[in-house]
């Protein structure tokens, strides 16, 4: 039992070494494990985030296919719009040239009878002096003739 006591200290130390390495093992599997846990958690944090954002980006391209539809239908309502107006501006310039050409036709044909009526006016004229010219010559003829007889 001497030789056991004599060994006593370093089988204790053994002893204390092992148990000391076995809670450092324990406790270091513990915060093994801890972290694997947390790295779960953290995953799976994670994967909801991505789904959030993939929900999010989901929302944002249906929004904007939902504007950029809007937009087109805007855009086409404003092209016919402007398709109508601009069909009924060429309408009524249509219309405004057509009444133009009928005024024009129609002073055409005033200026023509005023030219006719100016020309028969000249003629008339002209006739009338040539005329005057006979009856001033026959009455000049006349006038001379007479005061030849006497």
């Amino acid at each position: 039992m001497q030789d056991f006591m004599s060994y006593w200290g370093i089988v204790v130390s053994v002893l204390t070494a092992c148990s000391a390495g076995t809670l450092y093992f324990i406790k270091s599997w513990r915060d093994v494990e801890t972290l694997k846990e947390h790295r779960r958690t953290q995953e799976m944090q994670i994967a909801a985030l991505l789904e959030k954002v993939d929900g999010y980006q989901m929302a944002a391209l249906a929004r904007e296919v939902k504007h950029k539809q809007a937009f087109e239908m805007k855009l086409h309502e404003h092209r016919t719009e402007t398709a109508r107006d601009l069909t009924a501006g060429r309408r009524e310039n249509a219309n405004a040239v057509l009444r133009l050409h009928e005024r024009v036709e129609a002073l055409d044909k005033l200026l023509s009878v005023s030219v006719e009526r100016q020309n028969q006016l000249l003629d008339s004229t002209r006739r009338q002096e040539v005329r005057s010219e006979r009856v001033e010559k026959i009455l000049w003829s006349r006038g001379n003739a007479r005061l030849s007889e006497e």
